[in-house]
């Protein structure tokens, strides 16, 4: 991370017995990436002990420019057009202050081929996103019994019923962004119930300048509560009928 840097002759400044333990670290067959990140996680539990863990995962794409002769088992990514791997990784925050105390769980995978079956008709265990709930459970397994409390943060492609209805305990808490419109238990539907509670608060929101937008203000308002939300029709039917959520909406009015 202090180099910027994946050459082995730059972290090793040069220093040809550097480059030698790198290589034999490297080389011996007991070093894998898995047992890597498994080390890393068990370090990053013991700087865990006692703090509310924000445990923030999310998959990173790695492309490389490479021809057909030389992919090496590089599946595709992005929309199918780059070859390269993918780097789903969990990392602890300490909620309080904001510091990153390491890696706590992920995977590196690559896709071998395109897939013939819908996602919607293969098992949770043979789909993809299933990589949102395995993290999420390793976060609880290392953590749990450590740390004061653990909040998964996830993007929306966590947006998963499964997740909801299984992961949730005394010390766990999922905090995602919503995917999808769903239905609730008692009818109506997510994004119309949310849009409907009582402003909570307003807030002026300082938006920085980025490529197609200047920088502006913008005027917020936060609404928040409680919501049942329904079993999807194509979910695993052993799942509760409902599950009991927070939602936490956030619109601009203007």
């Amino acid at each position: 991370m202090a180099r910027q840097t994946v050459c082995l002759r730059k972290a090793a400044d040069g220093d040809r017995k550097r480059i030698v333990q790198f290589d034999r670290f490297l080389g011996n067959h007991k070093v894998t990436a898995e047992r890597i990140i498994e080390h890393w996680g068990e370090m990053t539990a013991l700087a865990a002990a006692g703090r509310h863990i924000l445990a923030i995962q999310d998959t990173s794409e790695i492309g490389f420019r490479t021809g057909a002769g030389r992919r090496r088992g590089l599946g595709e990514i992005g929309k199918g057009n780059t070859f390269g791997l993918l780097l789903h990784a969990m990392i602890a925050v300490d909620a309080e202050s904001g510091h990153c105390l390491g890696l706590v769980d992920g995977r590196i995978y690559t896709r071998q081929g395109r897939r013939t079956i819908p996602h919607g008709e293969r098992p949770p265990e043979d789909r993809e996103s299933e990589r949102w709930l395995a993290t999420a459970r390793a976060a609880d397994d290392l953590l749990g019994e450590v740390a004061a409390s653990v909040t998964v943060v996830a993007d929306r492609e966590s947006d998963i019923y499964a997740e909801w209805a299984s992961l949730p305990g005394p010390k766990l808490d999922l905090l995602t962004r919503v995917r999808k419109d769903r239905r609730l238990a008692g009818g109506g539907m997510l994004y119309g119930h949310a849009a409907a509670l009582p402003a909570a608060a307003t807030r002026a929101l300082a938006l920085p300048a980025r490529p197609g937008r200047s920088a502006r203000t913008a005027g917020v308002e936060l609404r928040f509560g409680k919501v049942d939300i329904r079993r999807p029709d194509a979910c695993d039917r052993a799942l509760p009928a409902s599950v009991a959520l927070h939602v936490v909406h956030v619109s601009e009015p203007a």
